[in-house]
């Protein structure tokens, strides 16, 4: 996906909410309960997660009202909440109020396959669980550069999958295979029923983590989409984002800054003697190559905060293991030059030469004016064209790291964000870093 298409507008980190209210990324609220969501219900954790975090709010009566169905606008309201770059405009191209989720997400081609328009009609109609379907395989392509997974045989496990339109059928599988969202008891998908409160919060829930995911068993996993973690295993910076213990903007909150430096009025560390009792250097697996392309198994150690040591070895140990055998070069993790994600020991950057950091800046109608470089030669993964972002690099690279890569998707598993993905927009500029991962979901 083409990001630079922005233009100058800000980049906007949103949560929405059912009821047309607003607030700003990062923003959380206490731990809500319902009335009428009891504690085992199958929903109630997915529910309590989105209204924690203000993408969903209850009614004045004290209920949830679980059971209720979702319209088209009111699913593309929450969908938008669950994208870190997504841009929404201050005002929709119809009077509708929906009409401003549809115009952003229709930019990321969210409804390719659906005929759905901006009006009220359209919008203020009940989704069914096939749009949800489109609209969530597209997201996660488009917005969230998920790969698909590989199904065998998908029909002995969806019961009705026999009877669900062609048209539908490929999503219905990527949503269910990712575990998205799973079948009725019986194993059928029922398309055509409309998608509930209840069913849409586990929707998003599982979006923004897919570390909570469950694979259905016609999933293939030599192509691992998932990180397979033990039963209950949550990784430290989901943990966090949860927890709202760190903002959209990087901000960590008294609790993490006593997890991460010992103190809650300190920030960061300042020199390598500062942080040493709480850092580690862990040996992660990777895979090297040699000038003629071919690759060889080696080891790499990377110094890291203790709270994420585990999780950063789960996530090498993944990118080692997929199919893709992706080549690292080099890796950096804690340094202290700044007050940032490198200087908590909770970001990592990957191949520094062939992974720009930079800045673009937009010409007033959009697209790219000019791009600065602050650090590395360029981005150019394999099988791309050229890219805005290329540098000095005179072809494309196995080094650079794609947006559908093992390693984007396996940081991604264990709550990391990746810097590619553009982030810190002001006056008409966007930055890009795709060489870094940190805990922050939007890779800052």
């Amino acid at each position: 996906m083409n990001r630079t298409k922005k233009g100058a507008k800000l980049l906007v980190l949103l949560l929405a909410v059912f009821q047309i209210a607003q607030v700003a990324a990062g923003a959380f609220s206490d731990d809500v309960s319902f009335s009428d969501v009891s504690a085992d219900d199958w929903y109630a954790q997915d529910v309590a997660t989105c209204a924690k975090f203000e993408i969903v709010k209850g009614y004045e009566d004290g209920t949830f009202k679980p059971e209720k169905n979702v319209t088209r606008g009111e699913f593309m309201c929450m969908l938008a909440s669950a994208s870190e770059t997504l841009v929404i405009p201050e005002k929709g191209s119809t009077d509708y109020w929906a009409s401003r989720y549809y115009d952003a997400l229709n930019g990321e081609k969210v409804f390719a396959g659906l005929s759905i328009s901006p009006y009220k009609e359209s919008l203020n109609t009940v989704i069914t669980r096939y749009e949800m379907a489109v609209m969530v395989v597209n997201f996660l392509v488009n917005d969230q550069w998920e790969s698909d997974i590989k199904a065998e045989n998908p029909e002995k496990v969806i019961t009705d999958y026999s009877a669900i339109p062609t048209a539908y059928r490929s999503d219905v599988v990527q949503v269910y295979g990712k575990g998205i969202i799973a079948g009725y008891g019986d194993g059928s998908f029922n398309g055509s029923n409309p998608l509930t409160r209840a069913q849409s919060c586990v929707v998003i829930e599982r979006i923004l983590w897919a570390g909570d995911r469950k694979l259905a068993s016609f999933v293939d996993t030599t192509v691992q989409t998932v990180a397979e973690k033990p039963a209950n295993y949550v990784p430290a910076a989901t943990q966090w984002q949860k927890n709202g213990w760190i903002d959209g903007y990087g901000n960590a909150g008294a609790a993490l800054r006593t997890l991460l430096f010992g103190s809650s009025g300190k920030s960061c560390f300042t020199s390598s003697s500062d942080a040493s009792a709480f850092m580690k250097t862990v040996n992660v697996p990777v895979w090297k190559m040699k000038n003629d392309g071919t690759k060889f198994s080696s080891t790499a150690g990377i110094t890291v905060n203790k709270a994420v040591a585990d999780d950063v070895v789960a996530i090498f140990t993944q990118i080692y293991n997929s199919p893709e055998k992706f080549p690292i070069e080099s890796i950096g993790g804690a340094r202290y030059t700044d007050t940032l994600r490198h200087s908590w020991g909770c970001a990592i950057d990957i191949n520094p030469y062939e992974n720009a950091e930079c800045r673009a800046y937009y010409n007033p109608d959009g697209g790219i004016k000019s791009v600065t470089q602050t650090c590395g030669m360029g981005w150019w993964p394999l099988s791309t064209d050229k890219t805005a972002f290329a540098g000095s690099l005179s072809a494309a690279s196995a080094y650079s790291i794609g947006k559908g890569s093992s390693v984007v998707q396996a940081f991604r598993d264990y709550g990391w964000g990746w810097g590619g993905q553009g982030y810190s927009s002001r006056s008409g500029s966007q930055k890009f870093d795709y060489m870094h991962f940190s805990v922050m979901s939007s890779g800052g």
